[in-house]
């Protein structure tokens, strides 16, 4: 089906020519044009002798192959999967006996934060904000609570959790992480270093 064009009343006009009257066309900038090429006579023995095959590529393949496109959700998504696993095992400078009183669930926790139904901006906010109070409070054993989500790899608070548990302002406090429960993902109990008194 064909669409016919519509013709502009002339309120529509008037409206458009108050919009226009400002507006001045681009210049168009024209590259220098190139100096003449002079033709001269061909060399003797610069052409090949008639019916000697010339071959043309077909496919030009470049000297330096381009760089590949970066795979940024892929290396987060891999990231994120690497640094959960890394939650509840000991990290080194923890004791055994800290260590399994930590795992097993022997350490009372001082502090939780649920971050279960918030959006992932919100949820980051109060966790730096959590975590930051937390140890200038001198709290030892804190729990953060995500939830487990929905789909394979559960839901994006408890995916990005390792990730932002990793960040420099806040890894340097940290001595270890494990979840509460072996089959529950859906909290992780964080072990705050002492602070050191001044």
């Amino acid at each position: 089906m064909s669409r016919r064009s519509r013709q502009l009343g002339e309120e529509e006009k008037a409206l458009w020519a108050l919009v226009v009257r400002d507006v001045a066309p681009l210049r168009v900038i024209m590259p220098p044009s190139l100096p003449p090429v002079e033709v001269t006579a061909p060399v003797a023995g610069a052409v090949p002798p008639a019916g000697s095959p010339v071959r043309f590529a077909r496919h030009f393949s470049p000297a330096i192959p381009p760089p590949s496109l970066p795979t940024e959700p892929a290396v987060r998504l891999l990231l994120a999967t690497k640094l959960a696993d890394s939650i509840g095992q000991r990290q080194p400078g923890m004791d055994d006996y800290s260590w399994r009183r930590f795992s097993q669930g022997g350490m009372r926790v001082d502090s939780r934060l649920d971050l279960h139904g918030m959006v992932a901006q919100d949820a980051f906010r109060r966790l730096m904000e959590f975590m930051d109070v937390a140890w200038r409070r001198g709290a030892r054993c804190v729990e953060i609570i995500t939830g487990l989500g929905s789909g394979e790899e559960g839901g994006i608070l408890r995916r990005e959790l390792p990730v932002w548990l990793e960040r420099p302002e806040i890894r340097h406090r940290i001595l270890g992480t494990t979840y509460p429960h072996a089959g529950n993902r859906g909290s992780v109990r964080v072990l705050l270093k002492r602070r050191k008194s001044k």
